[in-house]
């Protein structure tokens, strides 16, 4: 077992059998910092492993002298906590399923970019360290019964530890979940840390996204087919579910889902088996089920866009994650956390944020919540360059709140949090009459590009006083 620490040069092993691949590989890798071994051949293996001591295999799945899977298989033989990830131009639901059963760290189609690529490998270095620092012997004391949640969710506020105190007791069991939150609350990461922590563990858990193909296709995902069940099913293919057997089902934007696909799925709940498209035989299947939604399911009830014997199957335990805005206390953690992970994987000498630029952090509303601190802090540390992230590294959305803070420090009799409202409030009534003149005063449209529901459009258009019907007098469509 090699002893790489975190942001120190680890080692990487590439086996590839094209070589430019190796040649490109070589040329991310070293620009990155990584030391790396490149290998054509397969059979090869052994030697280099006990020789070169790598710290993460990068194996392609398709070569002439033995597969990526041949490889995955050999290397935990060797050491069953080395990170394998296979590289392949060959991507298919079932190969990446299989590499993952198999135990293989991830899995990249080509062709990716640079960043996914180092993403990837900075993933899993850094599990692996975590893991290493946790096993017996390790320096420092053993782990809180929390600890695997405090890696990943961070905070100290009493939103957040609700929600954590409640994860924790349904990742012991193996009831459905139902989480609820607005996007880039975290929900993702709630739902792979439950099952990472539940008796399930050791199986795969397997995501779907429900908003992202239409109804026929995502049947088709879901529940699989046979061969000849319609126009170009030249071969069966297995479903999500038959592939999450004993293992964990991720049902994303579960809300977006169909009608009439509730029902199958409300079956398949009851029953444990299923039918896949074209087939006559039922297939029995053992899957947890964690939802996932940013809609409000009550309202999809009242307006009957949701089964409510669906939803009462799936919301056995809700974890109703707070945004960010709740939890503003957290915002200097989760902003340094950030910070650090991104001037790490970039290699930049930006080290703090001031207490000025904090404030206006904190004084923010962040209706994109955790996923939109990422991204500012990444914009500002980018601009910063060296240093310590100040206010006017801070993107243009944070203007109104700059505005304030200059005007508090001067003197203004007005607080910073008053001018904050003042201005916010200006800004927000104008985005709103633009927004609803560019959607042409489709609410339904206007909600979904301002990231919002359309009883929270509603509430904002009422709060600042805008007269639809006079609006529409002014711009007809």
């Amino acid at each position: 077992m090699s002893g790489a620490t975190l942001g120190s040069p680890s080692r990487i092993l590439v086996i590839d059998d094209e070589v430019d691949m190796l040649t490109n590989y070589r040329r991310m890798l070293e620009r990155a910092g990584h030391d790396c071994r490149l290998e054509s051949d397969p059979r090869r293996l052994e030697p280099l492993l006990s020789e070169y001591q790598p710290d993460l295999v990068l194996t392609d799945l398709v070569m002439p002298h033995g597969s990526g899977m041949e490889v995955l298989d050999r290397v935990r033989q060797f050491d069953p906590t080395l990170p394998v990830i296979l590289l392949t131009a060959h991507g298919s639901i079932e190969s990446a399923v299989e590499a993952m059963k198999r135990h293989a760290t991830d899995y990249l189609t080509k062709p990716f970019s640079i960043e996914e690529l180092l993403g990837k490998i900075q993933t899993a270095l850094s599990r692996r360290l975590i893991e290493q620092s946790d096993e017996p012997g390790a320096s420092g004391p053993p782990p809180a019964g929390n600890e695997g949640w405090r890696r990943e969710i961070i905070g100290i506020s009493p939103a957040i530890e609700k929600v954590i105190t409640l994860a924790r007791k349904v990742s012991r069991t193996d009831v459905n979940v139902l989480i609820q939150g607005e996007s880039g609350t975290g929900k993702e990461v709630f739902a792979r840390l439950i099952h990472r922590l539940s008796p399930r563990s050791q199986e795969i858990l397997v995501p779907a996204d429900c908003a992202s193909l239409p109804e026929n296709l995502l049947e088709s995902e879901l529940f699989g087919y046979r061969k000849g069940a319609f126009t170009g099913a030249h071969s069966d293919k297995m479903g999500l579910f038959e592939f999450a057997h004993k293992g964990t089902l991720l049902l994303d934007e579960i809300g977006e889902m169909p009608l009439a696909l509730q029902a199958k799925l409300l079956r398949v709940l009851q029953e444990r088996r299923f039918r896949p498209i074209g087939g006559r035989e039922q297939i029995e299947v053992d899957v947890r089920v964690i939802a996932a939604t940013n809609r409000d399911l009550a309202q999809a009830l009242a307006e009957k866009t949701f089964r409510s014997d669906l939803y009462y199957r799936l919301n056995v335990v809700t974890l109703r994650l707070p945004p960010l805005r709740e939890r503003l206390e957290d915002v200097p953690l989760l902003a340094r956390h950030f910070l650090s992970q991104f001037a790490r994987d970039n290699r930049l000498a930006v080290d703090a944020i001031t207490p000025r630029a904090l404030e206006l952090l904190k004084a923010y509303d962040w209706p994109g919540n955790v996923r939109q601190l990422q991204n500012v802090v990444e914009h500002a540390a980018t601009m910063a360059g060296e240093g310590a992230i100040g206010p006017e590294h801070l993107p243009e959305e944070f203007e109104p709140l700059r505005a304030a803070e200059r005007a508090a420090r001067e003197g203004d009799e007005a607080s910073l949090f008053s001018r904050k409202t003042e201005l916010v409030d200006h800004f927000e009534r104008d985005y709103l009459v633009s927004l609803l003149i560019d959607q042409r005063f489709n609410i339904s449209r206007a909600a979904t590009v301002a990231g919002c529901h359309r009883r929270t459009l509603y509430r904002m258009i009422h709060r600042h006083r805008i007269n639809l019907a006079e609006l529409r007098r002014q711009h007809p469509a």
